[in-house]
């Protein structure tokens, strides 16, 4: 029952080589990290970045809503690091959006180290993906299943105080725990839906 990284699109690597040669020499070391991601892709766990908004967990439907943002690589090089390649904001094409490190990123590398979390869900295979919920402060892994009632969510630290960090949670449970909370902040007109 291993975890499994998925197949990004190909032109996300054409992205990455095209940032490392273009980058100026001040970003040397952001250019030697995405080299170290282009000598063996595979090897840096590929995942697709989804994101869902306030209204998508506020209504019934909730993370059939979430939209895939883009696509990260993990790094070890100067310690987690993660590199994202988005669409490009134009619409043509694609570019590297960020270099993520801190507490997310570690707490995800400690996920996948955990031999543990797929023997839980009795799934033969789960696929890697991350969760970002912006407007609620939630950065959690997602792992799907080939079977998707047995697909698990791991909400990561710093996390609200309406989940565990590092609990596994199911979908469904995952999104009753959000919820309650998603509809109190669109009520309150307080928070931005991102």
């Amino acid at each position: 029952m291993p975890i499994r990284f998925q197949q990004p699109p190909a032109d996300t690597i054409e992205t990455l080589r095209e940032s490392a040669d273009t980058m100026p020499r001040s970003f040397a070391e952001h250019a030697r990290m995405i080299r170290s991601v282009l000598d063996d892709p595979d090897r840096h766990w590929p995942h697709p970045v989804y994101i869902a908004g306030l209204r998508d967990m506020a209504s019934s439907d909730g993370l059939r809503q979430a939209e895939i943002a883009g696509w990260r690589y993990l790094t070890q090089s100067g310690g987690n690091c993660a590199i994202e390649v988005d669409d490009d904001p134009d619409g043509d094409g694609r570019q590297v959006a960020e270099f993520d490190k801190g507490p997310f990123i570690d707490g995800l590398c400690r996920v996948l180290e955990d031999q543990e979390i797929a023997r839980q869900t009795g799934a033969d295979d789960l696929s890697l993906s991350v969760l970002r919920i912006n407007a609620m402060s939630i950065f959690a892994v997602w792992l799907h299943a080939d079977d998707s009632r047995k697909d698990i969510i791991i909400p990561l630290q710093p996390a609200p105080d309406y989940l565990k960090p590092g609990q596994t949670y199911s979908v469904e449970e995952f999104q009753d725990a959000l919820q309650p909370q998603a509809k109190r902040n669109l009520k309150s007109g307080r928070s931005f839906d991102a």
